[in-house]
């Protein structure tokens, strides 16, 4: 622990923190840094002997400094805590408590998605939208049915569009609403999050602190959140139960 805290005293500091950031990107002379984060050379050498001592970054034969891999490793690891510090008040309300383990700890490759910025009407129109863009596959997993998308899925799956549906065990369909033939099925006991995704994108939701689903999507475009959510809907795939096969 004393170890620990150390490390974090250093990290503490805003100014070693942009130091570390800017070597992460190049290594630099000291005059470079100095100049970069508008430091004095005393002040921005002081800071870099800290980094050096703490194994954060080190100083090769041309003298430039460099982020060492322990450095490297490190930022790695904060990037889950600046996303979720930047993204404080949504984390508040919102309870990821039922996260497998594995993907709390692979929070930060959420990092380029914005929290909290759409509402429930425009998340169920862009899902629409996203449907109707996918040309590979679409994988949807919800406690509910959108009676909007039940056209759009059938109209994808005649051009070989691959559909995966995970939903509750004791999902009731709306009136008029039959499953889709041919898609895959299968049911959880429960529900825990949304994520609705195509090969290029991925929408995805978390529970509210009293446990219902929130509806305003997050949307995910870039390969790290993309992955994170796909992962984590093979990881419910496999452990939900195949559902019986809809009559004709």
């Amino acid at each position: 622990m004393e170890k620990l805290c150390k490390l974090l005293f250093e990290l503490s500091s805003i100014e070693r923190m942009n130091v570390m950031l800017e070597l992460q990107k190049q290594r630099l002379k000291l005059s470079h840094i100095s100049k970069k984060l508008d430091m004095t050379v005393t002040e921005a050498s002081r800071h870099l002997q800290r980094l050096s001592e703490a194994k954060l970054i080190q100083k090769d034969v041309d003298g430039l400094y460099g982020l060492a891999d322990f450095g490297n490793l490190t930022l790695s690891l904060l990037s889950g805590i600046c996303f979720i510090s930047e993204n404080r008040q949504y984390f508040l309300e919102h309870d990821l408590s039922r996260l497998p383990s594995e993907f709390v700890e692979r929070i930060g490759e959420l990092s380029s998605v914005s929290l909290g910025t759409a509402d429930v009407m425009t998340s169920f129109r862009l899902s629409e939208i996203m449907l109707q863009e996918a040309s590979e596959y679409m994988w949807i997993l919800s406690d509910q049915v959108l009676t909007s998308t039940v056209p759009i899925i059938g109209e994808r799956m005649k051009r070989g569009v691959e559909f995966r549906f995970i939903f509750p065990e004791n999902l009731v369909a709306p009136p008029g609403v039959k499953p889709v033939h041919g898609a895959q099925r299968r049911a959880l006991p429960r529900v825990e999050e949304i994520i609705l995704m195509t090969e290029k994108e991925a929408m995805f939701g978390f529970p509210y602190l009293n446990g219902k689903l929130d509806y305003a999507l997050l949307i995910g475009k870039d390969p790290e959140s993309h992955k994170w959510c796909k992962d984590l809907f093979l990881h419910r795939w496999e452990k939900a139960t195949p559902a019986p096969s809809p009559a004709k």
